[in-house]
């Protein structure tokens, strides 16, 4: 009986591990499906795909860790390569086979040897930028209730996420919200960026983000500013995003590869949801850096 007992606690265990590895995952996948749709299924099996060199396991380990991560590999594979780790470089935790756990370091964490194909990054941009011009964009889209971070947990294939957030009746905090939501005004929004990444490339990303927020694709400003517009698709959200980043950042003198990204999602996006006035409108308020004024 006392066998059966432990028998039965074992399975309870295992079971009990399951649905928390379950639900983390799961999570994170139904996160990315909000904003993404179905290409979010693509991309988590592409993810893995990308790290053959680590169990399937370990590759959904490295996505929860470092969302966006190029290459990883351990402190003694990158000395191989060519490569060392920076003073601040964040371990990213694997399990390792007959043994507890090993440690590995996305690429951004490391300095030394180019990488194959750096230079072909799409999220890269290049050019002139006042790091005062750079201060003075967030400013101004703080003014606007938008909370703009900078972390060093995202990798180097994830330049910046935005969200609209809305007052939680519990805590009166503000909380995220997804872009399906159908309230017609969120309480704030949040831009996060990719902290690793040069000036000119957080410069473009921002104002790609911004992008989202203005065209209204994470949910309309509460005082009727831009409506809310998440009904569009992603291959739509992500062309007039995109658009806007183009337009601030050519005119700014900023070179970014934004023009090939946009041919490929014009081959995929309808274009009759597309408005170019919502796009025209989100660069003006980018280029402002001013305090936002009412219209009367």
């Amino acid at each position: 009986m006392a066998g059966n007992d432990f028998f039965g606690a074992d399975v309870e265990r295992r079971l009990t591990h399951f649905e928390d590895c379950r639900s983390a995952i799961d999570q994170l996948f139904f996160e990315a499906f909000i904003t993404q749709g179905l290409r979010a299924f693509d991309e988590f099996l592409e993810f893995a795909v990308r790290f053959s060199n680590l169990s399937v396991y370990n590759a959904m380990l490295v996505r929860v860790q470092r969302p966006g991560a190029g290459a990883v590999a351990t402190s003694h594979k990158w000395a191989e390569f060519g490569r060392t780790l920076k003073p601040d470089a964040t371990p990213i935790l694997i399990l390792r086979p007959f043994g507890p756990i090993s440690f590995v370091f996305e690429q951004e964490d490391t300095e030394g040897r180019p990488m194959p194909g750096e230079e072909h990054n799409p999220l890269l941009a290049k050019g002139q930028l006042s790091q005062k011009m750079y201060d003075q964009t967030k400013l101004a889209a703080e003014k606007y209730g938008i909370e703009i971070e900078e972390t060093d947990v995202y990798g180097t294939l994830l330049a910046g996420t935005a969200a609209g957030l809305k007052i939680s009746p519990e805590s009166f905090n503000l909380i995220e919200i997804d872009v399906k939501s159908k309230e017609r005004g969120v309480r704030g929004f949040r831009i996060r960026l990719n902290a690793k990444h040069d000036l000119p490339t957080r410069f473009a990303t921002l104002a790609h983000e911004l992008g989202h927020i203005y065209c209204g694709h994470v949910g309309g400003e509460s005082s009727g500013r831009w409506p809310e517009r998440s009904h569009l698709s992603y291959e739509q959200r992500e062309l007039e995003a995109e658009a806007v980043s183009w337009l601030v950042c050519q005119r700014n003198g900023i070179e970014t590869r934004s023009r090939e990204y946009l041919s490929n999602l014009t081959k995929k996006a309808d274009a009759s949801g597309i408005s170019m006035y919502a796009i025209f409108e989100a660069a003006n308020r980018v280029e402002s850096r001013t305090k936002p004024v009412e219209r009367k």
